[in-house]
């Protein structure tokens, strides 16, 4: 209760004796009504009884008069006993209401006697008596029959009444009976209620006045009982808060004391902590007056004479420091330096150095306080000035030194990158003629040369992946490695890595055992990169483990990064080898790499691929007991897409026409989920759409509506994006529509970017040639191909490779000659490589354009030099760009949208204005 306030409680109390007051009145009043309704009930049974008294007294009169007319035969009898009639009919009529039965029975009987009796009277008129007295015999009956309705009525009614006014009665005194025990109950709650309302008020009370007097006599440890919530309460908190503040006098009276002393304390070590410092150190007020210094201060001025003391100004200080000519700055113009030199030190913005006459240099660093005064730090550096001048001589030399090793590796990485065709070209020709002598071998059965053709090409190869690890890494280091970002299923790179290092656990009887999530969400990276670390941990797994067990394991983390780990139960490492293990060119130790082989390349490049996009690899080992190297990758890293700037002017609202030239978007993809997420791109920028969900589709609608822009996917069932385009080529009337490549990005990025039919890089792989040729062979036989390369075994390999399948070869040994044969008879195809004499594949590539009947030719580029962004564009065909097929690629398509449309248009209109 003591939650509430008085005035609450006593607001119930009031409330609830009211209730009872106005309860107790209710319940009697209701007992009353039911009283009265019952005396109501007794009077109309007595009214009833009075009704049948009634008739039976008519009835009375009936009976008599009906006598007396019989015997006296007189009219005032008849006219008496029609009188008596009227009143028992009335009476029975009211009667009728509640007893209409027997009321009906009465009638009759009624009706019988009053028949029967006049015709006794008529008998007695004519005086036959016999038969008067016989009717009269027959009206007593049904008088007694009468008689008897009437008195059972009257009974009836009687014991009714009776019943009645017992019941009123008791009624009556159970309610007087229930009224004094309602106001016995009601007196007794109330006074309960009383009390307990008085005693939550009062005890509280008394307690909080005895902690008020226990306070007041000095015990402030006493206790204050609970505040509640009501007025009370809030005397105690009152109280509380009162005792507190008394208990933090005291306390803060104690700290004051105690920091006073803390105080005395404090500066005294300040003191000393400043008289320690090896700097001069002097601390003025704001009237520029010294507090303190320490004596390396005082030491300074000793040559001036004066006594540095507490109180003495600096700019008495300064001054004669001047006047003496201890400040070398000073004597050109002694009052322009002091004046300066006192602003200065009273606005300080900063450290700064001045030479003293006696060749001492000092760093002069001033700071204002908060109460406007000024402390100062004077650092004695001449030494440190005497070993600036020495490094200054160091670091020209080292910036001498870095500029030749700069020099160096821009070299070696040039280098690195023009070695790439010249290293390549030759693999091709050991890979390509090994081979082809191999495969002379198998067909003229000769054992005893497979073999060592087969460790020939094995070496090539190993040769090439040296190589290859050897640019990646000089391209990393360049800073010129890109990544091409895609989204991709993990779990199937997984499976392929398995499937690719499955033949190196032959040798060392190893097995491979993969744990992947049911639910691996897909990723967006760089899938050949990632591919690549997988497979050089799993390989490096099978390398140094015999007769154990490879384990891969893929698990999500919740910070949006996926964990790849490769365990293996090997010959591990110790601390110290893996301390060097990520290092270029490095391996645990001599007897590994003298016993397992290796470069020591694999790991430096798989770590610097997992940083490049964002993650990293790291390794536990044991040795004895095997490793355990961790990669560690986010999900999704952001594709690298360059967009330009456009005027917005040329960038009109579009409008589905359906004519010829009216200005539409495109989009072609055999995805619906992706060409709806296009349609409302570009809808939402205010671009008309129309869609194709194939290559023929999109053929057709590029002829039916022309658009302005093609938005095209590369992998499509039946006529894919690449073949869409070169019909789009080769038609007059769509070649120059801008074609956009919506595709998701992989390890053919760079060949397709070039827009020409395909990529290879040397050495050629044999398969992939033959797989590429069956894409190209006209009505399932070869054709006629152009081969242009400057390296006969290259040549010679190509060669013999198409001659096999039914092609027909030509040969060029540079761009060239490859064009003049080009002019002569146009090809089906054209192999090209790009490093060439004379004319390299680049000028090819631009020269072949000029030849109508060769545009639509497919150019297979095969070279070994790496590609720049330079060289891409030089190639670039048909394809505009290439973008990375995203739902959250907005921006980035859109931009180029709007560029290649602004484009389109703005030619249109030149187009126009000039046949105008």
């Amino acid at each position: 209760m003591s939650n509430l306030s008085i005035l609450t409680r006593l607001s119930i109390l009031s409330v609830a004796l009211l209730v009872i007051l106005v309860g107790s009145n209710l319940f009697l009043s209701n007992r009353l009504t039911q009283n009265a309704e019952t005396i109501a009930l007794e009077a109309e049974v007595v009214s009833r009884m009075t009704t049948a008294n009634a008739a039976s007294k008519s009835f009375g009169d009936l009976k008599f008069w009906l006598a007396d007319l019989a015997v006296s035969l007189l009219t005032l009898s008849e006219r008496n006993a029609e009188a008596a009639r009227t009143s028992l009919m009335e009476s029975l009529g009211k009667i009728e209401e509640y007893e209409p039965e027997r009321v009906a029975l009465i009638n009759q009987e009624l009706d019988l006697l009053m028949k029967e009796a006049l015709l006794a009277v008529d008998a007695y008129t004519d005086n036959r008596r016999v038969i008067g007295n016989s009717l009269m015999a027959k009206t007593r009956v049904h008088i007694q029959t009468i008689d008897n309705h009437l008195s059972e009525i009257v009974s009836r009614l009687e014991a009714e009444s009776l019943a009645q006014s017992r019941a009123g009665l008791t009624s009556a005194r159970e309610t007087v009976n229930l009224s004094l025990y309602i106001i016995a109950g009601a007196t007794l709650v109330g006074l309960l209620l009383t009390v307990l309302v008085l005693r939550s008020i009062r005890t509280p009370l008394m307690r909080l006045v005895a902690a008020m007097r226990s306070i007041t006599k000095g015990d402030h440890q006493v206790a204050i009982p609970p505040a509640g919530r009501d007025e009370i309460g809030e005397m105690t908190r009152t109280l509380t808060l009162f005792r507190d503040s008394l208990i933090e006098r005291d306390r803060l009276a104690q700290e004051r004391e105690d920091a006073q002393a803390e105080a005395r304390l404090a500066q005294e070590k300040l003191l000393e902590a400043i008289e320690a410092v090896t700097d001069a150190f002097a601390l003025y007020d704001a009237d520029d007056r010294l507090i303190v210094s320490n004596s390396k201060y005082r030491e300074m001025y000793n040559y001036l004479g004066l006594s540095i003391e507490k109180g003495i100004s600096y700019e008495t200080i300064i001054s004669a420091a001047v006047e003496k000519k201890m400040i070398v700055a000073a004597q050109a113009n002694a009052d322009q330096w002091l004046k300066e030199r006192i602003e200065r030190h009273r606005n300080p913005t900063g450290p700064y150095e001045h030479l003293r006459a006696d060749g001492q240099w000092l760093r002069i660093n001033e700071q204002k306080t908060t109460d406007g005064g000024i402390v100062g730090v004077f650092t004695d550096i001449t030494e440190a000035k005497a070993r600036e001048t020495e490094l200054g001589e160091m670091v020209d030399r080292l910036a001498e030194a870095r500029d030749v090793a700069m020099k160096a590796t821009k070299t070696k990485s040039q280098f690195l990158a023009n070695m790439s065709h010249e290293l390549r070209t030759p693999l091709n020709a050991v890979i390509g003629i090994t081979e082809m002598l191999e495969e002379d071998a198998i067909d003229d059965g000769d054992e005893d040369l497979i073999e060592p053709l087969q460790r020939i090409s094995r070496a090539g190869k190993h040769l090439l992946k040296l190589i290859n690890d050897i640019l990646d890494l000089s391209k990393i280091e360049a800073g010129k490695m890109e990544l091409h970002v895609e989204k991709f299923d993990l779990a199937s790179v997984v499976r392929e890595c398995v499937d690719m290092a499955e033949p190196l656990t032959t040798p060392n009887n190893n097995r491979i055992e993969v744990t992947l999530p049911d639910n691996l969400p897909q990723m967006v990276s760089d899938v050949t990169r990632v591919r690549q670390v997988i497979f050089n941990l799993v390989s490096n797994a099978c390398k140094f483990t015999e007769n154990g067990t490879v384990g891969i394991t893929v698990h999500q983390d919740t910070d949006g990064s996926v964990e790849i780990a490769v365990s293996d139960t090997g010959i591990g490492m110790t601390p110290e080898q893996l301390e060097r293990l990520f290092s270029d060119f490095s391996q645990a130790d001599s007897s590994t790499t003298r016993k397992y082989g290796g470069t020591g390349l694999g790991l430096a490049i798989s770590q610097r691929f997992c940083r490049m996009m964002g993650g990293d690899v790291t390794v536990e080992s044991v040795p004895g007991t095997g490793s355990v190297f961790r990669v560690r990758l986010p999900l999704e890293i952001p594709a690298r897409l360059e967009t330009e700037e456009i005027d917005s002017e040329l960038l009109p609202r579009l409008s589905v026409s359906g004519d010829p030239g009216s200005d539409v978007v495109l989009v072609v993809d055999d995805d619906p989920v992706a060409r709806d997420i296009l349609r409302k791109f570009l809808e939402t920028e205010g671009y008309a759409v129309a869609t194709a969900s194939n290559g023929e589709e999109g053929l057709v609608q590029a002829r039916k509506l022309r658009p302005a822009l093609i938005t095209l996917d590369v992998v499509m069932p039946g006529k894919d994006g690449w073949s869409l385009l070169q019909d789009l080529k080769d038609d007059a009337e769509l070649r120059e529509i801008p074609v956009l490549m919506v595709s998701i990005v992989d390890d053919k990025h760079k060949g397709f970017s070039l827009g020409v039919a395909d990529y290879m890089t040397k050495p050629v792989d044999r398969k992939r040639l033959l797989t590429l040729l069956e894409r190209y062979k006209l009505n399932g036989s070869g054709g006629n191909v152009l081969i242009v390369e400057d390296d006969g075994a290259t040549r010679q390999l190509m060669r013999r490779i198409f001659v096999s399948e039914g092609w027909r070869v030509r040969e060029a040994v540079n761009g060239r000659t490859g064009l003049e044969l080009v002019r002569n008879a146009i090809p089906d195809l054209i192999l090209l490589d790009l490093i060439m004499p004379e004319m390299d594949g680049f000028e090819f590539v631009d020269a072949i354009k000029s030849i109508p009947e060769a545009r639509g030719v497919p150019v297979v580029v095969i070279t070994g030099a790496d590609l720049s962004d330079e060289d891409r564009r030089r190639l670039n065909g048909g394809v505009k760009q290439i973008i990375q097929k995203s739902a959250d690629g907005t921006p980035s398509f859109l931009d180029e949208v709007r560029r290649y449309v602004g484009r389109h248009l703005a030619t249109q209109s030149s187009q126009t204005g000039e046949a105008e």
